[in-house]
């Protein structure tokens, strides 16, 4: 989830410069397979998937975003519920 940081002070004209190069940039993510999703709304904001093989990655795709700097983001890592069920399994083991 992304949203724009409270507080930014930032010119309206140069916020949707950005804004569009954004929305440019995530468009070329969206066609490379890398993102899916778009922006919330209900609020300003984007919520979206982003499948990376790398946290380094993750971290490229994020600094090369132009609202960088404008931004927070809050992330949550998506797993398999596979991988879920294992832990579980070794929790289990480790109790008894």
């Amino acid at each position: 989830m992304e949203k724009v940081r409270v507080g930014v002070e930032i010119d309206p004209k140069e916020f949707m410069r950005l804004a569009s190069a954004d929305l440019e940039y995530k468009r070329k993510l969206e066609k490379a397979g890398k993102i899916i999703g778009g922006p919330c709304l209900d609020i300003l904001a984007d919520g979206y998937v982003l499948e990376t093989e790398t946290i380094e990655e993750m971290g490229e795709i994020f600094f090369g975003s132009p609202t960088n700097l404008v931004m927070d983001r809050e992330v949550h890592p998506l797993g398999t519920f596979k991988d879920s069920l294992e832990g579980m399994k070794e929790l289990r083991k480790k109790s008894d």
